[in-house]
C-alpha cells in the first residue's frame, strides 16, 4: 500500500470527522483585526459576526511557509512517500506561495505536489474529496495528478449573497452600488474566473439567480458526461435546497454534496448569509 498523505489550508472546510478519518494536516490562515491576528483554526462564525456588529475591521493573511514546513518534514519523518497539498487559489491568497517556499526548503521537494485549485472553499473540498477517494482507491500518484488537474481545468465557482455590503470590503462593489442594490433588492452573482472572484451577473429574484447558474454549468461542461457538484448554504437553507432541487432535475446522473458551512475567512468577505455552487466535468 502507497503511502501518500494531504495537507489541506484552514479554508478547505470539511468537517473535523473527515478531518481526522483522512488523517489531514490542516494549515491556518489567519484573521486580523488591527494590531491582533488570530489563527482561523482557533476563532468562530460567531466570534466574527460579534466583533463586526461591534464596528470591527477584518483583514486576513497567509500562514507562515515555516507552519508548512513543520508539517512537510513531520509527514516525510513519518514515512510517506508523496504529499499531495490542496490550497485556496493563488490569486486569492498567498498560501499557495507561502506552501511553495517552504516546498522548496525540504531535502526532496519532489516529495511535495502542489495542487493550483483556482478555487476556494467548497470549490477545495470538492478536489480534496476526490483526493482523497483517489489515495484510498490506491492509485498512483502518477494517476492522481492527472487526474486532479482535469477536473480543476473544467471545476467553476458561483455563489450569491444577501447582503451586497458584505462584498463592498472585499472591493467586488462600491458603497453606492450596495446601497441602490439592497434597496432595489439586487442580487449579486460571483464567480471564479481564472482563480480570482468577479461579480459577473445580478438579478431581481433566486429563480433567475439559480437559472443564470446552471445555465452556466450547461455551457460550461458541453461535451462532457458526468458532472459533480457540491452546494454551499452559509445560512441560506432554503435557496440552497431549492438550487439543489433544480440541480437533481436538469442533472440527474450527477453526483451532489451538500455542505452547510463556510468558516470565519470567508465570512469576513461574504457576510452572515449566502450561498452557492461549484461543480466540475467529466
Amino acid at each position: 500500500m502507497r503511502k501518500y498523505a494531504i495537507v489541506i489550508d484552514s479554508t478547505v472546510y470539511l468537517s473535523q470527522k473527515q478531518i481526522e478519518e483522512n488523517d489531514l494536516k490542516v494549515v491556518s490562515l489567519n484573521v486580523v483585526e488591527g494590531d491582533i491576528s488570530k489563527r482561523e483554526v482557533d476563532v468562530d462564525n460567531d466570534y466574527i459576526f460579534s466583533r463586526q456588529d461591534a464596528g470591527a475591521n477584518f483583514t486576513t493573511s497567509q500562514p507562515s511557509p515555516g507552519e508548512f514546513l513543520e508539517n512537510y518534514e513531520e509527514l516525510i519523518t513519518k514515512g510517506y512517500e508523496k504529499i499531495f497539498v490542496i490550497l485556496i487559489s493563488k490569486n486569492l491568497s498567498g498560501t499557495f506561495q507561502s506552501a511553495n517556499l517552504a516546498k522548496n526548503m525540504i531535502s526532496e521537494p519532489s516529495k511535495v505536489y502542489i495542487f493550483d485549485t483556482m478555487l476556494a472553499a467548497y470549490g477545495t473540498e470538492m478536489i480534496t474529496e476526490q483526493v482523497i477517494k483517489m489515495v484510498d482507491d490506491n492509485k498512483t500518484e502518477e494517476e492522481i495528478i492527472e487526474r486532479i488537474n482535469k477536473i480543476i481545468s473544467t471545476s467553476g465557482l458561483m455563489f450569491t449573497v444577501e447582503n451586497l455590503f458584505s462584498l463592498v470590503k472585499g472591493g467586488r462593489i462600491s458603497n453606492t452600488s450596495a446601497a441602490i442594490g439592497t434597496v432595489l433588492r439586487i442580487k449579486p452573482i460571483v464567480k471564479m474566473i481564472n482563480g480570482k472572484l468577479a461579480v459577473v451577473n445580478k438579478q431581481r429574484t433566486y429563480k433567475r439567480v439559480h437559472k443564470y447558474m446552471v445555465d452556466n454549468v450547461l455551457e460550461d461542461s458541453k461535451g462532457y458526461k458526468n458532472i459533480t457538484f457540491r452546494i454551499t448554504s452559509h445560512n441560506s437553507t432554503d435557496s440552497a435546497k431549492e438550487l439543489e432541487h433544480i440541480i437533481t432535475d436538469m442533472f440527474p446522473n450527477s453526483n451532489i454534496t451538500f455542505t452547510d458551512y463556510l468558516g470565519p475567512v470567508f465570512s469576513i468577505h461574504i457576510g452572515k448569509k449566502g450561498y452557492g455552487i461549484s461543480w466540475f466535468a467529466e
